[in-house]
């Protein structure tokens, strides 16, 4: 048999879909994900001869990185090791000379997030790589041409991540997350097309056809009795459009909503450039009753100014911090100091990339309240969301009746 299979493991989602993407456009069509260790080894003891390559994270719950080297050193992998992690560049070379010293065939280290041309060079010469012409056309599966026309025929969805109160795990709102199905399955997380259609110019029209779907949809919950809000990601380039907080707050009157009946997440990181512009529309836009949230907070270098000199009534935390703040000691400082920050300038303060319980009895030990991550529910479509939010409220009533 030969090797001619790539196999991602990674813990985020989000991470493996990108990935994906990213191997994809290289032309491997054979690219299979494990979402922990014990996945990854699971396919390795079934598929160990067809395995050509293992990209790895290393920060993993359960069964990190180092760990998984060691089993499957153990098992004589013979696939070449790529490490892919947000850790320091340090920790990074230090887990590939021990994943060398147990005998395994490492190819490279990468930190996160990595580009396509970073995976091709160390993929370039793997046996039974995609050839030079079908790298090639699958390079040109994001033109502008093609985007334009996935707008137009309005194949791009939202999905739904509920969040919810950390005290009594009632729903209170949902992140509306852009998705691409595709034709054989599955779907593309934004993080592989939103990318390219700011390139292309079409960031707007990708927010507003996500929007206007979002503003149904939650006039529909509305209707069956789902009261919460819809948080929505808008990019930069649309905040530079000076004429957003109109077509935003006609979409929403339209379909008979109130305005707060939205919240408008925007990155940190995103902010720094050219933040005057933004600055307009974000403020008319709080002015109109919008919620503003600045989503991934800690992550970009300006979070404070934004604070002080933006309308922001939402903190995002980002999950990073969430997720190391069990180990160490610095991420879970800057937690609590997030929490207690967010707290005192009477801003919801939302923790996101909840994995696990004892994460979710860390977040409600530092004081937070509200909480969303795949231990809470996973991204799903509307009507998957649907039944999920009407599970949620029956399980809230007989909680209540109980006690």
């Amino acid at each position: 048999m030969h090797a001619n299979r790539l196999l991602v493991v990674d813990d985020d989602e989000f991470q493996r879909q990108v990935l994906g993407m990213q191997l994809a456009s290289l032309g491997w069509d054979q690219v299979c994900m494990a979402a922990s260790g014990d996945e990854a080894l699971a396919y390795v003891e079934q598929h160990g001869k067809s395995i050509s390559a293992i990209i790895a994270d290393l920060s993993m719950p359960e069964m990190d990185g180092l760990v998984l080297m060691r089993h499957l050193a153990q098992r004589g992998c013979q696939a070449r090791i790529i490490l892919l992690s947000g850790m320091h560049a340090e920790i990074l070379h230090s887990a590939a000379g021990l994943a060398s010293a147990h005998g395994l065939d490492i190819r490279g280290v990468l930190t996160k997030p990595c580009t396509p041309e970073q995976l091709q060079a160390l993929l370039l010469d793997m046996p039974h790589a995609a050839s030079q012409s079908r790298l090639g056309a699958n390079a040109q599966t994001l033109t502008s041409a093609r985007l334009q026309a996935a707008l137009d025929a309005a194949e791009f969805v939202p999905w739904y991540q509920p969040k919810v109160d950390i005290h009594n795990h009632r729903a209170v709102g949902v992140e509306v997350l852009a998705r691409w199905p595709c034709a054989q399955g599955g779907s593309i997380g934004p993080g592989s097309f939103v990318p390219a259609l700011e390139a292309a110019g079409l960031a707007d029209e990708l927010f507003f056809a996500i929007t206007r779907q979002v503003v149904a949809e939650v006039a529909q919950w509305r209707a069956q009795g789902l009261d919460l809000s819809a948080a929505i990601n808008m990019s930069m380039d649309t905040a530079h459009n000076l004429q957003t907080p109109e077509r935003l707050g006609q979409l929403v009157s339209a379909a008979g909503l109130h305005n707060s009946d939205f919240v408008i997440e925007v990155t940190e990181s995103r902010l720094m450039v050219e933040r005057s512009l933004a600055l307009e529309t974000l403020t008319r836009l709080s002015l109109m009753g919008f919620t503003l949230s600045i989503d991934d907070f800690g992550t970009g270098y300006s979070s404070l100014v934004q604070l002080i000199d933006l309308p922001f009534r939402e903190l995002k935390i980002d999950g990073s911090f969430v997720q190391r703040a069990a180990t160490e000691p610095k991420a879970e400082a800057i937690l609590r100091i997030a929490i207690m920050l967010g707290v005192n300038l009477k801003m919801n303060v939302v923790a996101e990339g909840v994995e696990t319980a004892e994460q979710l009895e860390f977040l409600r030990a530092c004081g937070g309240s509200i909480v969303q991550g795949f231990h809470i529910a996973r991204p799903m479509p509307y009507a998957a969301c649907t039944q999920w939010l009407v599970n949620n409220i029956r399980e809230s009533k007989n909680e209540t009746v109980s006690v």
